[in-house]
């Protein structure tokens, strides 16, 4: 049936995630999540010269308090976009919030229950498209690429400049599985081979957005997923700064893409976005830019910082420019990252936010924006559809003979809802009606509300309208 859908629209989904606080507070004194209220979210903050507390509520469609399992979000958030995915629609999930909340783990996560969203939803696809391979055939591709320092660079692209020990879980001083524990300077890794590849983006004909030569690995396993992903991670940017001891320093975009073959019918393909964004910081805190702070190449980190801080008040933008909803002007290529997720956001992909929170009083001010940011995203619409391969004439033909039939079945149905309304607005002008009396349209069932001939071609026989 959903395969069967032109068009819907769909909101963006919220989830909020908060982490255990790094000083062992109370994260309660900081946000509380309302068990009895799924969703309601209270924010406590300072006031500007610090004395009166002041309270804020949210709503959102899911909160998970510290105590929540990765299971948790991957089932709430995650799982039901790989579900559209298989349907041949796109989706798309991001991790929002500062350094340190813990959007990383949330995405990539360790090892056995600890696992992140990227794994399980990899487990999750392939599963399910083992459970339907008697009904369809499966084709399936992974992407990785990261924007570090405003460029795009391919991590799913082999590389003989990783060292796999590097990648070893736990090693060194790394407390976030599956990334190096150190990275080369800029001016090395460019040296090297290994610096900032920039790719460009592209546009097709009809208006989708690429990245011109990104590694597309065709895959039939979770496990080698698995093994592109550890390959990629050992790559990404990562450095430690006062905040955050492995602090992501590049926004990560993985993309699954699958193809579904039903023998008679036309293929469709659906593509998965799972995005961690790198956390908005400030320099004085994370040490950046300061070469006293014990930060290695401080100046380094303070580029990067600065370049995440813009990507990220670009993506704000966009979204305050969507959360209007009227059409207006949207500054898509401000940035790359807001490039590249523009389908994501406002276009025809299933949309979710998993808003991290480090819920301690030293970061309430950014657990703040973090909870603005998503309260706007909730209000954004896409528009989703299923996406159909391009294929031979005589599939086309037999799409078009579809529409055309469901277009008449349409037709018809107008037809007789307007004779029927006809007789009844003659009957209400008292004058006689020229056929047989009936207080419900014909084809309709007796329960069907006849207030309005909107109402009633909603409610009435919708035979030929499943199509869209």
């Amino acid at each position: 049936r959903r395969a069967e859908m032109s068009a819907e629209n769909a909101r963006v989904r919220v989830l909020v995630r908060a982490r255990p606080p790094a000083d062992g507070s109370d994260p309660a004194q900081t946000l509380k999540v309302d068990a009895d209220h799924p969703g309601l979210v209270n924010m406590r903050t300072p006031s500007a010269d610090g004395g009166e507390i002041i309270e804020r509520e949210f709503l959102f469609d899911d909160a998970l308090n510290v105590e929540a399992s990765q299971k948790d979000v991957f089932e709430k958030s995650c799982k039901p976009q790989v579900d559209h995915v298989l349907d041949g629609f796109n989706a798309c999930l991001f991790a929002y919030g500062q350094t340190g909340a813990g959007k990383t783990y949330t995405v990539f996560g360790g090892e056995g229950e600890s696992r992140g969203l990227v794994p399980r939803a990899v487990e999750y696809l392939f599963s399910s498209m083992e459970k339907r391979s008697q009904q369809k055939k499966f084709s399936c591709f992974v992407s990785f690429l990261e924007i570090y320092l405003d460029k795009l660079r391919d991590l799913a692209k082999p590389s003989a400049d990783v060292d796999p020990a590097e990648n070893k879980p736990g090693s060194g001083k790394s407390s976030r599985p599956g990334t190096a524990t150190s990275r080369k300077s800029e001016k090395e890794a460019a040296t090297s081979g290994a610096g900032p590849e920039d790719l460009e983006i592209r546009e097709n004909n009809e208006g989708k957005v690429y990245v011109q030569d990104l590694t597309s690995v065709p895959v039939s396993s979770a496990a080698q997923v698995n093994e592109v992903l550890k390959a990629g991670l050992a790559r990404r940017q990562t450095y430690q700064t006062l905040m955050n001891e492995q602090s992501s320093r590049s926004h990560t975009i993985v993309t699954l893409t699958v193809v579904a073959e039903t023998p008679g019918q036309q293929a469709v393909t659906g593509k998965l976005n799972l995005v961690d964004l790198a956390g908005c910081e400030r320099l004085k805190r994370s040490g950046a830019g300061d070469a006293e702070s014990g930060v290695g190449d401080a100046q380094l980190r303070a580029k990067e910082a600065v370049l995440i801080n813009k990507s990220l008040s670009i993506l704000g933008t966009v979204v305050m420019a969507l959360s209007k909803g009227d059409g207006g002007y949207v500054p898509y290529r401000d940035s790359k990252l807001t490039r590249l997720l523009q389908d994501s956001l406002g276009g025809s992909s299933y949309s979710a936010l998993v808003a991290s929170i480090h819920p301690r009083a030293v970061d309430a001010e950014e657990s703040l924006n973090t909870l603005q940011f998503a309260n706007r995203c909730k209000t954004v619409m896409t528009q989703p559809h299923v996406n159909y391969l391009d294929a031979d004439a005589e599939s086309q033909a037999r799409v078009i003979e579809k529409l055309m039939k469901e277009i008449a079945g349409l037709k018809d149905e107008l037809t007789v809802q307007n004779d029927f309304y006809q007789e009844k607005l003659k009957g209400m002008q008292g004058e006689e009606p020229s056929g047989p009396s009936s207080s419900l349209p014909p084809g309709a069932a007796p329960s069907a509300p006849s207030s309005s001939p909107a109402a009633a071609f909603a409610s009435g026989g919708g035979g030929g309208g499943g199509g869209g």
